[in-house]
């Protein structure tokens, strides 16, 4: 760039002086006013040519500083990454340990709540029974809890291994899966046919899972009660979804959705462990897609996702 530059302004200088001869012997001007003038375009060229000396050398001072700028800007962005990455390894590690070390007081306190209520003399008060009881759904929830826990550790742990899939198909699996574990429930299922996507099947079966049995929880009160997934064009290519008429959500708390645990409806009405929607994220976010979710209180949700 800096010769071209250079060149230009040499074959622009020599032109100039070109024509501004023939001028001036067109002009009929005395032979000594031609000679001072053509001495002081001489003057002007030197000068010139100084100066763009000068501010070529400035151009090429700037661009290695920036090339330098640019190369330092890179290793700290890839040092930073570094230190992401290596942190959040950490931070997984720590969390499977954790969760699986849980694991065996909390089966403990489930056992042996269960043995006193089964062996508890026939004397033993209601109170008594009660609280038994509740030690014991207590550690159960928290035993579902930390299983969560442990598969989403899992899921940033594995491998990835993606490949051409029909995603209708995966669906009708994944729903066919949820239905079997919601036998009292009728659900009207709609699945677009004929989506092809490149993605891993294990980990996308767990994502629509997650989202499908969001969607048989919270359309509990509707009648009929209907799933819809589907794809529609999107400005950066295909997007999917999973969409239901259950009761919804105010989006106002849109933000809290993908957080773990995190509810927008009481676990009284809706139980679950507020990790669902985390996984299902995680999933997405490997294979290099995004998810949201648009909704209206008692009017349905719709979670898209790309891939």
């Amino acid at each position: 760039m800096p010769r071209t530059i250079a060149l230009i302004y040499v074959a622009f200088g020599t032109v100039w002086i070109f024509f501004t001869d023939r001028l001036l012997v067109w002009m009929h001007l005395s032979p000594e006013l031609i000679l001072r003038i053509q001495t002081g375009k001489g003057w002007l060229f030197v000068i010139g040519e100084r100066r763009g000396g000068d501010a070529m050398a400035a151009l090429i001072k700037s661009r290695n500083e920036t090339r330098v700028a640019n190369a330092d800007l890179e290793r700290r962005v890839a040092e930073r990454t570094r230190q992401l990455e290596a942190a959040n390894r950490e931070l997984e590690a720590f969390a499977y340990a954790v969760s699986h070390d849980l694991r065996a007081p909390l089966r403990s306190m489930s056992g042996f709540s269960q043995i006193l209520q089964e062996s508890a003399p026939p004397g033993l008060d209601e109170k008594s029974r009660h609280y038994l009881q509740r030690i014991h759904d207590a550690s159960m929830r928290m035993s579902g809890l930390i299983e969560d826990l442990l598969n989403l550790s899992r899921i940033g742990r594995s491998e990835l291994t993606a490949r051409p899939i029909n995603l209708s198909q995966v669906a009708a699996e994944a729903a066919a899966a949820v239905r079997e574990r919601n036998p009292g429930r009728e659900v009207q299922v709609e699945i677009a046919p004929d989506m092809e996507v490149s993605a891993d099947p294990r980990l996308l079966r767990i994502a629509l899972e997650n989202l499908l049995s969001n969607a048989w929880k919270y359309t509990s009160r509707a009648s009929p009660a209907t799933v819809a997934v589907g794809t529609q064009a999107g400005e950066h290519g295909p997007i999917y979804y999973v969409r239901d008429n259950g009761v919804g959500f105010d989006m106002k708390y849109a933000d809290k959705l993908f957080v773990p645990f995190q509810r927008l409806h009481p676990e009284a009405e809706f139980p679950g462990s507020g990790i669902g929607l985390v996984t299902v994220q995680r999933i997405i976010a490997r294979h290099g897609g995004r998810v949201w979710a648009e909704a209206q209180p008692d009017a349905g949700a719709t979670f898209y996702f790309t891939l």
